[in-house]
């Protein structure tokens, strides 16, 4: 081989070198070219934001009540303010009055707006609110302004001393300033602004005048929503297979229940109360109970009759104002304070001051006063709320041998806030919760829980004014509903099929106006066959006691909600329940109704009026002594020695 061959033979080499990186060079250009705006995308596009939830932190993030906005901190109330009443104003239904206002620095109220990306065209999937999202569960999309902050975020914490006095955070606020209920302005063509109450409303001007007499022309808010294919939750419980759960967790109970660390007379008397409902004689005709309207007419009423023979309760004394003995008496959390208020009565038969004579405990807190008095405005965080009731939890359990006697079995609580079952759900497992947010999806455990009746008062001093409704045969609508078309994702569903005045037999419509003495929501109440109890942000909505109040038949569309006294009310005797994949078939659902049957469930409805009743004075088999009766009735069948 001649000399210079080899080096010839490098310069090749190395050119075939240079060639093959450019080549593949190349390649990767044009790979990135074509791939990557889209990998890109996928990445960063809003409708894929990913949302995840640490079930330690017990965080509803980004949701309070029925609102996008979080409450702001408020500052520690007087212990002077020993009978603390919500003075905000009535009229409408949960959301249509603003219970709760959120005030600027000049006092003035302010409402937020809902940005028009927040209700989609043509959607493939409504739109997931965080606190829909459940734990240890693949998140549905959100959208990036329905995520404020970390959902994990830090939260200040609750550090009561012994004596459990008010925790004060941000003690430096010089005015309270409780929670958000102001609605959001959807928007919808040829709009007219119209001043309500901080309120901005837009009326429609091709609204049609309704066939209710005396009523005003309504204001429409119907979010632009033409399709939906699914609801973010498919899981859904059906009314029959919750009765079957109730059963099946009676018996597991009796089999699996653990026994207290020592029996008392009152465990004793339980087991007689037990065994005596168990074989309670046929009696179905007593005049104040109508036998269809209860799953065993003969066992409720044996049952009630013991309740009013043997039951004390305990109430605790501890625990410092507001969280704790302070009911509010007034808005859509009136239920968990009108009993608070009349089992702390001085004169309640049913109260004991000795403890060791008692069959149940109650735990006196306010759940909505938890939320207004230590939430951190923008935290995301529930912690130091939940921190606080452990305490309030180990302070009572180290002063009293009760708890730890059954591990809070026979305690039990009132609460009516959405953040309740999240907030009680790990210290409070074994005791007796009486919940407004009664859903299935969020812990609701049957034969243990028991649903609270959400009730929307308006006057303290005259709960039941109004009360009553037109006759089967002067009620010309055959449903109607009202409510903000932006608290949730069912609404916009049911306005975009039904609303705008789509159908002249369904009135269908986002807020009404306010008026004096909320005429228009009473008066399509009192005139409407049917009630439509649509769920907003949570499973329970006041609407459902609303219907009953004005004589009107509910209609339920809300999966896995466990309507209240669900232990011994037959409610498909008196209510409809439409699943929420059913919507579009509204109308041929109702029409299937036939006179005669519909005319049987007003009546009844009619009937289990005096059940969902608050009275000044309490009266036999009204609201406060259904609910104790339900709590009571829990505790009879999970008695075990």
């Amino acid at each position: 081989m001649r000399p210079e061959f080899p080096g010839l033979w490098k310069v090749v080499e190395s050119r075939r070198l240079l060639w093959l990186m450019g080549l593949t060079f190349a390649l990767i250009v044009t790979f990135q070219y074509i791939e990557l705006p889209n990998t890109i995308s996928s990445l960063f596009s809003s409708t894929k934001l990913p949302f995840s939830r640490n079930s330690s932190s017990l965080t509803r993030d980004s949701q309070h009540h029925k609102s996008n906005l979080a409450p702001a901190m408020a500052p520690s109330y007087p212990q002077k303010n020993a009978s603390l009443v919500d003075d905000s104003g009535g009229g409408g239904d949960d959301e249509e009055v603003e219970v709760d206002k959120i005030f600027d620095n000049n006092g003035n109220a302010t409402a937020p707006t809902v940005s028009p990306s927040q209700v989609k065209e043509n959607a493939t999937a409504p739109t997931v609110s965080p606190s829909q999202v459940k734990e240890n569960a693949t998140a549905p999309a959100v959208l990036p302004s329905q995520v404020k902050e970390n959902a994990t975020s830090p939260a200040a914490s609750a550090k009561p001393p012994a004596a459990l006095p008010l925790v004060k955070e941000n003690a430096t606020a010089t005015a309270p300033v409780a929670s958000a209920k102001s609605p959001a302005s959807l928007p919808i063509p040829n709009p007219s602004p119209v001043k309500d109450n901080a309120t901005s409303h837009v009326e429609d001007k091709n609204s049609t005048k309704t066939d209710v007499p005396g009523v005003s022309p309504v204001v429409r808010f119907v979010p632009d929503v033409k399709k939906y294919s699914k609801t973010p939750d498919s899981r859904v419980m059906s009314i029959s297979e919750m009765s079957k759960q109730l059963r099946r967790n009676r018996i597991t109970h009796n089999r699996l229940a653990k026994k207290p660390k020592w029996v008392t007379k009152p465990d004793l008397e339980l087991l007689q109360a037990k065994y005596e409902i168990e074989n309670a004689p046929i009696d179905d005709k007593d005049p104040l109970l109508y036998a269809p309207l209860y799953r065993n007419v003969s066992t409720f009423k044996r049952s009630y009759e013991l309740m009013e023979k043997m039951l004390k309760v305990y109430v605790y004394k501890e625990g410092d104002k507001p969280i704790m003995h302070s009911p509010i008496l007034r808005g859509i959390y009136a239920s968990e304070g009108w009993f608070m208020k009349l089992i702390e009565s001085n004169n309640n038969k049913f109260v004991t001051k000795d403890a060791s004579k008692a069959h149940l405990f109650y735990l006196p807190f306010s759940s909505r006063m938890l939320e207004v008095t230590l939430y951190v405005q923008d935290s995301h965080s529930h912690r130091n709320l939940v921190q606080y009731l452990k305490d309030y939890i180990d302070f009572i359990s180290v002063k009293y041998p009760f708890w730890n006697r059954t591990s809070g079995a026979d305690h039990f609580l009132a609460a009516c806030h959405d953040w309740a079952p999240s907030e009680t759900r790990n210290h409070f497992a074994k005791s007796i919760r009486a919940l407004c947010n009664s859903d299935v999806k969020e812990g609701f455990v049957f034969g243990k829980d028991t649903s609270l009746p959400e009730t929307f008062v308006r006057d303290p001093k005259k709960p039941l004014s109004n009360i009553g409704g037109k006759s089967a045969s002067q009620r010309p609508t055959l449903a109607f509903f009202a409510g903000k078309p932006d608290h949730g994702y069912l609404r916009p569903i049911l306005l975009s099929y039904w609303g705008n005045n789509k159908d002249p037999d369904l009135k269908i419509f986002g807020k009404l106006p306010r008026t004096k003495g909320n005429k228009n929501y009473l008066q399509f109440m009192k005139t409407s066959k049917y009630c439509i109890c649509a769920k907003g942000f949570e499973v329970n909505s006041p609407r459902v006691v609303e219907a009953i109040f004005y004589d009107c038949v509910p209609v339920i569309i809300s999966d896995n909600f466990v309507p209240p006294f669900f232990e011994v009310l037959n409610w498909e005797s008196f209510a409809l329940f439409v699943a929420e994949k059913d919507i579009p078939n509204l109308k041929k659902i109702l029409m299937s109704v036939s006179e005669r049957r519909y005319r049987q469930m007003q009546m009844r409805v009619k009937r289990v009026q005096k059940h969902f009743l608050w009275h000044v004075q309490p009266e036999k088999y009204d609201m406060f002594h259904m609910i104790l009766h339900s709590v009571w009735f829990n505790r009879v069948f999970q008695i075990s020695v």
